[in-house]
């Protein structure tokens, strides 16, 4: 076939352009012959102001700026929230550690001595904007003339989960560049810039403390330990920026992140998880037979160990496979991991695919318009099973979702400004995203299975690791690959 005979990078670009092209013209049958809100199903419906605020653009409050920062202004953000008690909804329980605040409580903060909440917000919108767009930057750099452009636009303009982030206000998008400099820092070698990344990854978003295994798997047990160490030090500091109750806050904020995620919400058609994945045959059927929806409780003690238990299992294999995998595959494989293992994914953490896309674009150490996948390994280790299922997953989660043929369901809209509750309810259909999950569950078997059979020369990575702790630069990394 002509399409695997094509560059990785080949592939993601035309890939995403390919996708985007059929889920626009759907779209476009749906909202233009049937008044479908598309946007609905692809997003988020846009009334989403849970606790009423003014703080709107429009119809729009990105809701989880200013849910963070309504817990966050009160002197324990953990305490149930009881505006939004009412027959449909429980106290409300922020589920973010506290380092997991400090973004929002900034820009509000800001925007309180200024006098101006929403410019606080615009700050943050701006900030959170370049945040998610700059693996799409990066990548077009290693670009020539106007390919520059295209590769843009399809991992950065075009790109859905980034602008989901946004939308919703979610502190998700600036781990975007942490994860960006996270993968080439693990390209090159440099394990000091691996656990600085690290954890600042796990401050945002504390399920991304298992980008440690890197090193761990590189054999840097004494930086691996270290990284630990600062991993909970570090957020455990974050909680003297809100001391009254200090520190029982801690336990308190822990059992609210492991409380979230009602029944509903793990079943849900916007839960990307690897559980709600690999359970998408077994529900469907079972809401065919219950009259199309799922009964409360169905396979619940599976749908909240099967995350784990494939981070278990892939933390694991890399570890039994050390430094026969090269670093930066294993950094793929840990942030699809870390970003999907919960038992409730929303979709704005598919921006990990934003700087896996960019390798694929653009090889730190290679030449102008070439990706990782065309100098990994060493010679004549082209891998391409590995490298296909990389790219189309990395595109597939970038695209802009296809609408999947079927009957549409209704979710609420819970709230608009200046109301608190159940506003209305709104159509959606289920998208090609509730595929994606899988696309990454083979990208990873398909890594760690292809060098468990085959692994890379152990001379080959002894040598080019002692050529990158010799002289980490760029320039000496190159030629000890081109070795």
């Amino acid at each position: 076939m002509g399409f695997t005979r094509e560059s990785e990078r080949t592939i993601l670009l035309g890939t995403i352009l390919l996708a985007s092209a059929v889920s626009a013209a759907t779209g476009f049958v749906l909202a233009q012959y049937y008044s479908f809100p598309v946007l609905n199903s692809v997003l988020y419906p846009p009334q989403d102001c849970w606790l009423g605020w003014p703080l709107n653009v429009g119809r729009h409050c990105f809701n989880d700026y200013t849910v963070t920062i309504a817990a966050g202004l009160r002197p324990n953000p953990w305490e149930p929230y009881p505006v939004l008690a009412s027959s449909h909804y429980e106290p409300f329980r922020i589920n973010y550690m506290a380092a997991g605040m400090a973004p929002h409580m900034v820009f509000a903060h800001l925007g309180n001595w200024l006098g101006s909440p929403r410019l606080g917000l615009f700050g943050y919108l701006f900030v959170l904007t370049i945040a998610v767009l700059s693996p799409a930057m990066w990548a077009a750099r290693g670009a020539r003339g106007l390919e520059r452009m295209v590769v843009f636009m399809l991992c950065g303009a075009a790109a859905v989960p980034a602008w989901f982030a946004v939308d919703r206000g979610n502190s998700v998008g600036f781990l975007v560049p942490i994860m960006l400099a996270f993968l080439v820092a693990l390209r090159r070698r440099q394990w000091t810039l691996v656990a600085i990344m690290v954890i600042l990854a796990a401050l945002l978003k504390p399920q991304f403390a298992v980008l440690v295994v890197a090193l761990f798997t590189a054999r840097q047990w004494r930086l691996g330990g270290i990284t630990v160490l600062g991993t909970v030090i570090s957020n455990l500091a974050a909680y003297l920026l809100w001391p009254l109750d200090f520190p029982d806050t801690v336990a308190q904020s822990i059992r609210n992140v492991l409380d979230f995620g009602s029944f509903g919400m793990r079943v849900a058609g916007d839960n990307v998880s690897f559980a709600k994945a690999l359970l998408l045959i077994p529900d469907n059927v079972k809401a065919f037979q219950a009259g199309g929806k799922i009964p409360d409780g169905f396979l619940a003690g599976p749908r909240s160990l099967i995350g784990y238990g494939i981070l278990a299992l892939v933390a694991l294999s890399l570890l039994a496979l050390g430094r026969r995998i090269p670093p930066v595959m294993v950094g793929i494989v840990l942030l699809a991991t870390a970003s999907l293992f919960p038992a409730v994914v929303y979709h704005y953490y598919l921006v990990f695919a934003l700087p896996v896309a960019a390798l694929v674009a653009r090889d730190p150490d290679g030449p102008p318009g070439s990706g990782i996948f065309d100098q990994l390994g060493p010679l004549g280790d082209r891998r391409r099973v590995v490298g296909i299922c990389a790219s189309l997953a990395a595109a597939l989660s970038i695209a802009a979702p296809i609408m999947l043929p079927g009957p549409s369901h209704l979710i609420p809209i819970a709230g608009e400004p200046g109301v608190i509750g159940l506003v209305s309810v709104t159509p959606v259909v289920d998208t090609t995203v509730i595929l994606t999950p899988l696309l990454w569950l083979f990208a990873c078997a398909a890594i760690i299975v292809s060098y468990l059979r085959r692994p890379i020369p152990g001379a080959w990575a002894d040598a080019h690791t002692s050529s990158a702790l010799v002289t980490p630069t760029p320039a000496a990394v190159s030629r000890a690959d081109s070795e």
